[in-house]
């Protein structure tokens, strides 16, 4: 018997049954419980256990993704009155965001990136290596130049995730961690419950936002969604006198300085993996942390001997065109897809909110025109296999 038309007991009930506390989930579930409907989250694990208590914490202002700008705007208005909305603290830090360049190509990239994000309104500008040293003092010398603005900035990842799931708990909301959706039930074309080991939650409104499963779920129902997991390694440093505000990228590194004053960094070559809709995958790698260590070293020199407190890892899924996927499903009906593509961490706000309008008003506030599904109608099955995104491969 297929999955979705498995008959396990209803024991309990909701407007609306979330899968995934990450925290495209749990923003998803704060707008909605503040809106006053009755919602569950569904966690395989524990809650941001992934990307989203892992990630770097930069709010991606999506330049070179123009159909995202609408979403990235509305999550920097967000982000400046986070802390008050949700009543704890995210340590939202608001110190723009600088791209430096020490390789030549990636300097020309740079060039060539600049006049595109002024066109889509973004106050970019190029700066020379005086000046790059200027905002960040302990940038290596080989630096060629970069790329700044004073837009965006950057916050704890666990503070904020922890922000979003005791705001949505306050708000009446309940997470069961450790349950993951396993099924879902649909009854005359609309979904009518999601399956779990202990039992069903009878809904009539799925969001299925359950990251790098969240193809496995959707095939459950017919629906395909491609997406690509991929594992995304990070490390900290013991804490260092204040050195920089703004959120940076630069030698394949992604990297903040905490208000305690630890590096906080990921990039690195990326692993593309396999995942189930159950178990946790291995991490991390110690070699692509090495690699990281190193990077570190050469764009910041200075500090290159100070100690590496830990790593982690996290699994993002990814989209073949890297951007968002948010769709309300015409079938089954009741059911959303929503994936932010590896770089939800600063756009989970405004997702949230466009994801809290589908369900309650069928349309989002925000707008997401282009963000669907039928983008990938000609897709060949095989894509993943044809650009080497296969489980052991890298994205060197």
């Amino acid at each position: 018997m297929p999955a979705h038309e498995l008959r396990s007991p209803i024991v309990r009930s909701a407007d609306v049954v979330i899968i995934g506390a990450g925290l495209t989930g749990l923003s998803s579930g704060y707008w909605l419980a503040k809106a006053g409907a009755r919602v569950v989250i569904l966690e395989k694990g524990r809650v941001a256990w992934e990307a989203s208590g892992r990630a770097t914490g930069f709010l991606s202002l999506r330049g070179e993704q123009p159909l995202e700008a609408p979403l990235a705007a509305a999550a920097g208005e967000l982000w400046t009155t986070l802390d008050e909305e949700l009543g704890y603290p995210t340590e939202w830090m608001p110190g723009g965001r600088l791209w430096v360049a020490l390789e030549e190509d990636r300097w020309t990239e740079l060039q060539e990136i600049c006049p595109q994000w002024q066109a889509a309104g973004i106050p970019v500008q190029l700066i020379d290596t005086k000046s790059a040293r200027e905002i960040v003092p302990c940038l290596s010398e080989q630096t060629l130049g970069g790329l700044h603005t004073t837009r965006g900035g950057h916050a704890n990842p666990q503070r904020t995730s922890q922000a979003f799931a005791w705001a949505f708990r306050d708000r009446g909301g309940e997470i069961l961690e450790n349950t993951p959706a396993t099924g879902i039930r649909v009854e005359g074309g609309r979904v009518a419950a999601v399956e779990t080991p202990t039992g069903s939650i009878a809904t009539s409104s799925v969001v299925n936002c359950a990251g790098p499963q969240i193809g496995l779920i959707s095939a459950k129902v017919g629906v395909c969604v491609p997406v690509a997991p991929v594992r995304l390694e990070a490390m900290v440093t013991a804490p260092l006198p204040k050195l920089f505000d703004v959120a940076m990228v630069g030698h394949g590194l992604s990297l903040r300085q905490t208000r305690r004053g630890n590096i906080h960094f990921n990039g690195g070559p990326h692993e593309w993996i396999d995942v189930d809709l159950t178990s946790e995958p291995a991490k991390p790698n110690t070699p692509i942390v090495r690699n990281m260590a190193r990077r570190l070293a050469e764009l910041l020199p200075s500090i290159a001997n100070i100690q590496a407190l830990r790593s982690w890892a996290g699994i993002v899924e990814v989209t073949p065109d890297q951007s968002c996927i948010i769709e309300r499903l015409s079938s089954p009906e009741g059911m959303i897809v929503a994936s932010a593509s590896g770089h939800g961490f600063g756009l989970a706000p405004s997702i949230g909110k466009a994801i809290c309008g589908l369900v309650l008003d069928g349309r989002s506030p925000i707008p997401i025109d282009g963000l669907g599904l039928d983008r990938f109608a000609d897709l060949d099955p095989d894509w993943r296999v044809a650009r080497r995104w296969g489980a052991g491969a890298y994205n060197t």
